[in-house]
């Protein structure tokens, strides 16, 4: 009986090529052709909705009156249309969103953007004869949020290759340009620009070691406030009369957020934020319900999505994230009762958020290698 060693030596087996190691290997063509026709889909059906939306919303109204003989609010129609399309798309992305979740956030401000826009109108409009000049008057004027999102997204390519030599992940950057875009207000266009630039850039340099110390969006709105309070605005925090967009972003946003394990962060926030508000209610004489009324505003959204639960400026252990979360929730009160402060959910995280992250980094600085470093007990 001839050896297993002889058959190998005699009559070796093909081996199939090994990508190197630190190059993995090209997606197939089909997956290649597959994500080319995703995403001309998208486009299209980004490109109608702007164009025919008015329309389409008109005809939706039409049609619920003549089924159910009352008429609806435009605005309630316009954010069932969203949320029909988003429901579309995310069919349609569905395996990549499977595959990796660092696209979640980037589905869920992208939510935020066209539901807020759909009840809330929040996204601004800039008059640009130059575009209605190029595109026939088809054209006549534009989103300054686009303009924060290309800004964020080649700054963050341009630094993360100087920086580290390679081309990083772009979601991070779309989310910070989206959040930017629809906080930020302004009849100019370079605080939008420069807001991006700030975030981004914040990220790279107010840094100690591998996390930076502010959430960039956060860091950015509020040095932009603090420069130009005379140009700038940002996007109020009242409610809206449209509930069927908060009740989406809060369904979707939740969703989200427990898959990623950190529902906890701004449900502990809202656990603090609501009886506070009942507090300030009682200091101030005001409405319980105005008190409450941020909580509907797709600038608290926001908020409580992306900027108290970012995964690189909070800190690590689960206990200390809610206390913090509670502790954003009291500064933000003592902000608004003591110094009149229209922005004290900004100035609130830009003041905790770091002061946490530095005392958990100088905490495991101090006593986590003396806890690798003691010797184990021995067994039995």
């Amino acid at each position: 009986m001839t050896p297993p060693s002889a058959v190998t030596l005699d009559r070796p087996v093909a081996v199939p090529p090994v990508a190197p190691p630190g190059k993995p290997s090209a997606p197939p063509a089909g997956s290649r052709v597959g994500l080319v026709i995703r995403l001309l889909i998208t486009a299209v059906v980004i490109v109608l909705y702007y164009v025919y939306r008015t329309e389409a919303v008109h005809w939706l109204e039409r049609i619920w009156t003549k089924l159910t003989g009352s008429a609806v609010q435009q605005a309630t129609m316009s954010v069932w249309l969203v949320a029909a399309l988003l429901v579309g798309m995310v069919v349609l992305w569905l395996k990549l969103l499977k595959k990796d979740k660092r696209f979640h956030a980037p589905l869920l401000v992208t939510s935020i953007l066209v539901l807020g826009d759909a009840g809330f109108s929040i996204l601004e409009s800039h008059a640009s004869p130059f575009l209605a000049w190029a595109t026939g008057a088809v054209l006549t004027t534009f989103s300054p949020t686009f303009v924060a999102i290309v800004t964020t997204i080649l700054a963050e390519m341009v630094l993360g290759r100087f920086f580290y030599g390679k081309w990083p992940h772009l979601a991070s950057a779309y989310v910070s340009g989206i959040s930017a875009g629809i906080l930020i207000k302004s009849p100019e266009l370079w605080p939008f620009v420069l807001v991006g630039l700030i975030s981004i850039t914040s990220k790279y340099v107010l840094r100690i070691g591998d996390r930076h110390l502010w959430n960039p969006t956060n860091f950015g709105m509020t040095a932009m406030l603090f420069l130009a309070p005379e140009t700038c605005a940002s996007l109020s925090v009242q409610a809206g009369n449209e509930v069927w967009s908060v009740l989406t972003i809060w369904l979707l946003g939740g969703m989200i957020l427990y898959q990623l394990g950190r529902l906890h962060i701004p449900v502990a926030f809202l656990l603090a934020f609501i009886p506070l508000s009942m507090f300030r209610a009682w200091v101030t004489g005001n409405a319980v319900v105005t008190e409450l009324a941020p909580i509907t505003g797709p600038m608290f959204q926001l908020y409580i999505f992306f900027m108290i639960t970012d995964p690189k400026t909070t800190t690590k252990l689960k206990w200390s994230q809610t206390l913090v979360a509670v502790l954003v929730a009291v500064a933000e009160t003592l902000f608004r009762l003591v110094f009149r402060d229209v922005h004290s959910l900004y100035h609130a995280l830009f003041t905790v958020g770091p002061i946490a992250n530095l005392v958990e980094m100088a905490y495991f600085a101090r006593y986590a290698p003396k806890k690798e470093a003691r010797p184990a007990a021995p067994a039995g």
